[in-house]
């Protein structure tokens, strides 16, 4: 097989690493109440205090904002990432969002600094509403300042720390809220308000873009391979120098089929299911397992 790219260098015997990166972005899921924010079953959600029994899980946005003291109206919004199998050892870890833009009016709690909160117990996408909020504990990100009017779009946030803690302690990622803590009056107020992942437009989906270290332990020089585009639809590439595809498999270790195309030098895989899956490959006598995502 042809020479596609050279990502990067890296001399293990030196203790040198080269640096990967993967997107993480789930669709909409059924909204039945199994979503749990897996590639495909993505999970966010909001409350409203002026509708308090609402559920709005299965709608394009959600919305946090500042506590208000003088009417109901208030939000908080939710979200959760199903984290299992994506890279444990990680150096940074960003949480995606597009923001809709606030440019039409404000006209009290016109600035306000937004925080990310852990939820610290269950809730389902499908019924989760004021009256019936998860518990939350600290903030683990912020204070962030947002003032009217703003048309951010695309803005990622690092929450390294507490997808670190979630993969230290999966029994307590029960995902987290945003709004903000500071208390007066809204009317029209700024907003944390951003596109979900049942948005029709997956570009404005919800996502995490995790950079992780690629490290193997073999005493010589060899070249970082990378395997794009991941997620992959129905094609997936290697970028490296000569190689031997040895195995896939998935995450419940089972061997998965994946045909090598000659005519578009790539792996077929549009017959996998979506979800996470692994390639064993041997390159210049160097095992390699590298991780890739399937999106329906």
């Amino acid at each position: 097989m042809r020479k596609f790219f050279t990502l990067a260098m890296m001399l293990i015997s030196l203790g040198i690493t080269a640096q990967q990166m993967m997107i993480y972005q789930p669709s909409g899921g059924l909204n039945d109440g199994t979503d749990e924010g897996g590639i495909n079953s993505g999970k966010d959600s909001w409350t409203n205090r002026f509708s308090p029994t609402t559920n709005y899980g299965d709608i394009q946005y959600t919305a946090g904002s500042p506590r208000s003291d003088c009417n109901t109206s208030d939000y908080k919004a939710y979200f959760q990432f199903d984290l299992t199998g994506l890279p444990m050892v990680i150096d940074s870890v960003f949480f995606g969002v597009t923001h809709a833009p606030d440019t039409d009016y404000c006209f009290s709690n016109c600035m306000a600094d937004f925080c990310f909160y852990y939820v610290t117990e269950a809730w389902s996408e499908n019924t989760i509403n004021q009256t019936i909020e998860p518990a939350e504990d600290r903030a683990f990100y912020g204070p962030r300042s947002i003032a009217f009017p703003n048309n951010f779009g695309t803005v990622e946030y690092d929450i390294t720390n507490a997808y670190t803690y979630w993969m230290n302690n999966p029994q307590d990622n029960y995902g987290f809220t945003v709004y903000s803590p500071i208390i007066g009056c809204n009317n029209a107020a700024v907003l944390f308000n951003v596109h979900t992942s049942d948005d029709v437009d997956s570009t404005l989906r919800p996502y995490l873009r995790i950079y992780y270290n690629n490290i193997s332990t073999e005493e010589h020089s060899v070249e970082t391979t990378v395997v794009y585009p991941n997620p992959c639809m129905d094609r997936l590439k290697i970028k490296a120098d000569e190689f031997k595809f040895l195995s896939c498999y998935d995450l419940t270790g089972r061997t998965v089929s994946l045909p090598y195309l000659s005519s578009d030098e790539a792996f077929d895989t549009s017959e996998l299911p979506g979800g996470i899956y692994f390639m064993k490959i041997e390159t210049s006598g160097t095992i390699q397992t590298l991780r890739f995502i399937k999106r329906e």
